[in-house]
C-alpha cells in the first residue's frame, strides 16, 4: 500500500497554489495539501507547538511523506524532527533553515529586508501579500501567470487575516531549524530554485556541506519553482517522492 502524502502550503498562499503539484503526485487518491493558518478567519495566537499541533491534525494516518514549501517546509522539518514514527520521507520546497541571516548562516534574507518587508505587513497586509506573489513568481519563466494566479488564489480562496500572518511571518523571520535538521531519521530532499528572490541559491550549497546525509535538488525558476510546467520541476519532484515512498 502506498503512503499517503500531505503537502504543507507556505505563508501567506492557500491550499489551491500547490494543487498543481498535488495533482501530479496523486496516483491513487492519498495527496492532501494542509493551509497553514492565516487565510481563514481564525481569532488564535499561534507558535511553534501550536502549529505542530496544527498540523498533527491533519494527518489522519501515519507515516507519511511530507512535502513542505517554505514556511510549510520550516514546519514540517520540525514535525519531522520531533516525530520519527510518524514521517517516512520528507521534501522541502524553497526553505532555509535559517530565513533571515545571522552571524552562523549568511545564505539567507537581509534583516533590513525582513524588517521592511514585516512593516509593510502592518500597514497594509493586502497590498504586501500582492508584493509577496511578485516576489515569489519571480525567477519562472511564467512569471506573469505565476503572479497572477497567486493573487487570484489568495483574493478568491481566503479571507486574509492580518493578525494571524503577522504571527506566521515573526515566527518564520526568527526561524533557525539546523538542530532539527540534524535530528531527522527519515530520507531528507531539498529542492530549490536557482533564481529564488527570497532563498539564496547558495543555500543549496551550504545544506550539502552542513548535512551530508540529505539530498538537494537545484531547478530552473524561482520560489514557485515547482509551478513552471516548461522546466520539468514538478516531474522531479513527484519522482523524488516516488523514491522515498519505495524506500519506506
Amino acid at each position: 500500500m502506498s503512503l499517503p502524502i500531505v503537502l504543507v502550503s507556505g505563508w501567506a498562499m492557500p491550499a489551491t497554489v500547490m494543487e498543481p503539484l498535488a495533482e501530479a503526485l496523486d496516483g491513487d487518491g492519498r495527496v492532501s495539501v494542509v493551509q497553514l493558518p492565516g487565510l481563514v478567519w481564525e481569532r488564535k495566537k499561534y507558535d511553534w507547538k501550536q502549529l505542530l499541533d496544527y498540523l498533527d491534525m491533519h494527518l489522519l494516518e501515519t507515516p507519511v511523506i511530507l512535502i513542505g514549501w517554505s514556511l510549510g517546509g520550516t514546519l514540517a522539518s520540525i514535525y519531522a524532527s520531533q516525530n520519527p514514527d510518524k514521517v517516512a520521507g520528507l521534501v522541502t520546497l524553497g526553505c532555509n533553515p535559517c530565513f533571515v541571516r545571522n552571524q552562523d548562516w549568511s545564505e539567507a534574507m537581509l534583516p533590513q529586508t525582513f524588517e521592511s518587508f514585516y512593516a509593510g505587513m502592518q500597514e497594509d497586509s493586502a497590498a504586501t501579500v500582492d508584493q509577496f506573489s511578485l516576489l515569489c513568481s519571480m525567477g519562472n519563466s511564467n512569471r506573469k501567470e505565476v503572479a497572477k494566479n497567486l493573487q487570484s488564489a489568495v483574493r478568491r480562496d481566503a479571507d486574509l487575516e492580518s493578525t494571524i500572518l503577522l504571527q506566521l511571518l515573526k515566527l518564520l523571520g526568527a526561524s533557525d531549524v539546523r538542530s532539527q535538521l540534524a535530528d531527522i531519521r527519515c530520507p531528507v530532499v531539498h529542492c530549490f530554485g536557482k533564481d529564488d528572490a527570497l532563498v539564496p541559491s547558495d543555500t543549496g550549497k551550504r545544506i550539502e556541506q552542513d548535512y551530508p546525509a540529505h539530498n538537494v535538488l537545484m531547478m530552473e525558476g524561482g520560489h514557485c519553482f515547482f509551478l513552471d510546467h516548461s522546466t520539468g520541476a514538478i516531474r522531479q519532484v513527484a519522482d523524488q517522492v516516488n523514491r522515498l515512498c519505495n524506500r519506506s
